[in-house]
């Protein structure tokens, strides 16, 4: 029989600790590790609350998410926003990416808008985005 030191033994816990870790807390972020996500890019001018993690659905299902905020490196002062779907869906050409309010508190997420075309985005293409205007912006008009 093999013996193993009792250092060995508290590496592999260890290592096994911090493995179920990671895992938990991506778990808990909503992001799968093990499943292959096709990613796709939006450009707003203003995001208006939208935050990382923020759901991204088609006709009320949630397909994915928002996992990455940040400024065009181009100086304009506009966001790239990036979406990360589940599975492999095909987005048609002319569909668009609306920031809409979820829910009565005003949380932010993306609904996209599917056009049924033959020609499909590619994964890692920009989608064209707008944002809905809000109960305040509806009623100052």
């Amino acid at each position: 029989m093999i013996k193993i030191s009792k250092y060995a033994k508290l590496g592999f816990v260890v290592i096994a600790s911090l493995t179920i870790l990671v895992w938990g807390i991506n778990f808990l972020k909503g992001i799968d590790i093990l499943k292959r996500n096709t990613n796709y890019y939006v450009v707003y001018d203003k995001i208006d609350g939208l935050l990382r993690s923020s759901q991204v659905t088609i006709n009320g299902y949630q397909v994915g998410q928002v996992t990455k905020i940040g400024f065009m490196s181009d100086y304009s002062g506009r966001l790239l926003v990036t979406l990360s779907l589940h599975d492999k869906f095909k987005i048609g050409k002319g569909s668009s990416a609306r920031i809409v309010s979820s829910d009565i508190m005003g949380t932010k997420s993306i609904k996209l808008e599917i056009a049924h075309s033959g020609e499909y985005y590619k994964p890692n293409d920009t989608i064209p985005g707008s944002i809905e205007s809000d109960l305040k912006e509806q009623v100052s008009l």
